[in-house]
């Protein structure tokens, strides 16, 4: 057995063997149990009083004077790193928080606008409707890496792997918030949370009462109309919000295959619903969500001269989720979720549909005053289908995978200031069979505002049924792309630092050195392989290792002033050589990238923010000469922002410059899609609000 196999064994076998553990926290609720504790005229209240600024966010920057309470909002809850709320100053991982009004005063025009503002997260924008988001390297536009959760639910693409962002209901308009996780958590997620974690968690029926409207529009034909309704009646409390977004795509872009092609229309719907139950302390929740997307596919230069279709996709999930809190401290939850999608990127050769049906069994006991038991069970099968690709895209035309997993973490304060957080995860897979997963993290708490910690991790990325069976032509039939069905796991050895502190009342930093090695990597090996020209086989052929260090600070300079900043240096090696790099849809990790954002309050009723990012210099596939690397170049983006109050603070208007520094600029480029320059884009919103 290999080592990082015998490491995940023993943290496994440890964490199983541990006395339940528990930290000094705060009691944990989910998401809905906070909901229940909220009042829809005390938030009409709030709003009345804030206007648009979120009154209930987690980051208000304008808070009152009092130095204690300024600290308290600058500590939120957190729920993904252990399956359960912790205070974010108590957590020994390496975590984001990104608000609604983070999200809100950066301009973000997408999640992977957002996501720019969290260290270690590579994000390039490779189209109008597509985009490469990664944490800690493995920067791909399918990147399979990393998991993306909506409110804990799974998005892990069946066939290729990964997230296709732009296609699944997400609006910026319900995200209540989004955590993000450096480095692994296999040991609370099991598979594909190898190298982070990304969990979008939207708006509860009391976030917002009554009626909003948002319109915008802006450059190169971008509009988005969104209107939310929320509603409490007696035991039922819920929100339904509906949304449509276009784009007319990039300026400059393409290949030899074409131009770039990438605009797109959407549609999109979520619903949230909470009731009570009969017993006290439990709640059932209900969620529905539909995406409609024409486009948001750009051209491929893989199909050739073949013909193509029109490119779009479908998306639609029902979750439920049973929860109760029996006790202080005490949570448990039953999910069931089921996800279906449907996507034709615009190639014959690639059209594929998939259902996922999942089950997530989760308890959090608190013993005694030292310790907490975390446990659970995951289950989710995929069942996928090709049939309707032309003339062929898998082996056959039906394909099914399944995979459960059963977890347990141990937290012990052993002593007054230390905590020893031991956790050990064992997943079973139709193919890849039994794989362990484990982490222990050591923390030291320096005073009540400052935290030490150190941990060891081993984590895995269990393939795709789709990436097993894929066997298809690529550029009229000359080449040919071709799976395996026993492909190994990739895994990952992963040791980190950390340091998260309130320096002053109005200072907070984190830094955060990591070191990983990923093991047993698929890429592409080529070989001639006749009747085609060239066969690209699938394979476990590469080892690489990343280390690095993230640092990011915030600090409310003034009662109107906050000032934000964050750097991430990295290293990240290939141990076969560089060459690896153009066997697998990747492109290099920016060496350095940081970014400075400041957000000033003009007046009682105007507010300003910008955020300069600068990211180093990158190399990846070049799609329009496809044989050899493309070379990007380091890029500065400015992005800005005005807003105003208007009418008694029910209705904000804004204005904002997306990449304000240049007319457009390349951030990445991938295999599956032709490249395209991100362009500047202008744009204004209006927001309305009726009680």
């Amino acid at each position: 057995m290999k080592l990082h196999a015998i490491i995940g064994v023993i943290l496994g076998i440890a964490a199983a063997g541990a006395t339940p553990a528990a930290a000094r926290r705060t009691a944990p609720q989910t998401e809905q149990e906070a909901d229940d504790a909220q009042d829809f005229e005390r938030e009409d209240a709030d709003f009345a009083e804030h206007g648009s600024d979120d009154a209930n966010s987690v980051e208000n920057d304008e808070a009152g004077e009092d130095p204690l309470a300024l600290m308290e909002l600058d500590l939120p809850v957190v729920v993904t790193a252990g399956r359960h709320e912790q205070p974010l100053g108590a957590v020994a991982h390496a975590v984001s928080v990104i608000t609604r009004e983070d999200i809100r005063r950066s301009g973000a025009r997408n999640l992977g606008d957002a996501l720019r503002l969290a260290p270690g997260v590579d994000v390039a924008e490779l189209s109008s409707g597509a985009s490469a988001i990664s944490p800690r390297a493995f920067h791909a536009f399918v990147n399979r890496e990393v998991l993306v959760l909506v409110d804990g639910r799974q998005l892990f693409d069946s066939f290729f792997g990964g997230t296709l962002w732009h296609h699944w209901p997400i609006s910026l308009e319900d995200v209540e918030r989004i955590e993000v996780i450096r480095g692994p958590a296999g040991v609370s997620w099991g598979a594909n949370a190898m190298c982070g974690v990304i969990n979008i968690i939207t708006k509860t029926p009391s976030s917002e009462p009554g009626t909003r409207f948002m319109l915008g529009g802006g450059s190169r034909g971008w509009n988005r109309e969104h209107v939310s309704h929320a509603r409490r009646d007696e035991g039922l409390r819920w929100r339904l919000s509906l949304e449509h977004e276009s784009h007319d795509g990039f300026v400059h872009g393409g290949s030899f295959a074409g131009s770039l092609d990438d605009d797109y229309r959407a549609g999109r719907m979520h619903l949230n619903a909470i009731t009570d139950l009969k017993t006290e302390g439990e709640s059932f929740s209900l969620q529905a969500g539909s995406a409609l997307v024409d486009g948001g596919f750009p051209a491929t230069p893989l199909r050739g001269l073949s013909a193509k279709r029109n490119p779009g996709s479908q998306a639609s999930f029902v979750l439920g989720r049973w929860s109760g809190h029996p006790a202080p401290g005490d949570h448990w939850d039953l999910t069931l979720y089921v996800n279906d999608f449907q996507a034709s990127p615009g190639v014959n050769t690639v059209d594929y549909r998939y259902q996922q049906f999942a089950a997530q069994w989760g308890q959090t006991t608190v013993v005694n005053a030292e310790h907490t038991v975390t446990w659970g069970v995951d289950s989710r099968t995929d069942l996928l289908d090709t049939s309707n690709s032309d003339p062929m895209l898998t082996t056959k035309d039906f394909m099914s995978s399944a995979i459960i997993g059963a977890y347990l973490e141990d937290k012990w304060r052993f002593a007054p200031s230390w905590m020893l957080s031991l956790g050990g995860r064992v997943d079973y897979e139709f193919y890849g069979g039994f794989q362990p997963s484990g982490r222990a993290a050591l923390s030291y708490e320096l005073n009540e505002n400052s935290l030490v910690y150190a941990s060891v991790s081993r984590a895995f990325q269990m393939p795709s049924v789709g990436l097993r069976f894929m066997d298809f032509p690529l550029f009229g039939g000359l080449s040919r792309v071709k799976g395996d069905r026993d492909l190994d796991i990739e895994s990952v050895v992963a040791y980190e630092l950390g340091y998260r502190s309130h320096l002053t009342e109005r200072l907070e930093m984190n830094v955060t050195p990591f070191w990983h090695h990923v093991y047993d990597i698929t890429t592409l090996q080529p070989q001639l392989a006749p009747p085609t020209l060239l066969r690209m086989d699938v394979d476990n052929r590469a080892d690489a290792t990343l280390y690095g260090v993230e640092w990011d600070a915030r600090y409310r300079a003034t009662d109107r002033l906050t000032l934000l900043s964050n750097y991430t240096y990295q290293e990240f090696a290939w141990d076969s050589g560089d060459s690896t790099l153009y066997q697998k849809d990747l492109a290099s990790p920016p060496k350095h990238k940081a970014m400075i954002g400041a957000r000033y309050d003009l007046a009682e009723d105007w507010r300003l923010s910008g955020h300069l990012y600068w990211v180093d210099a990158t190399k990846a596939w070049d799609p329009r000469l496809f044989i050899l690397p493309a070379s990007i170049a380091p890029y500065f983006r400015l992005d800005v922002l005005v807003e105003t109050d208007l009418r008694k603070d029910r209705a904000t208007l804004s204005f904002g410059v997306k990449n304000l520094l240049d007319a457009g600029h390349l951030e990445g480029t991938s295999a599956f899609i032709d490249a395209g320059e991100t362009p500047r884009l202008i744009f204004a919103e209006l927001r309305l609000a009726i009680p």
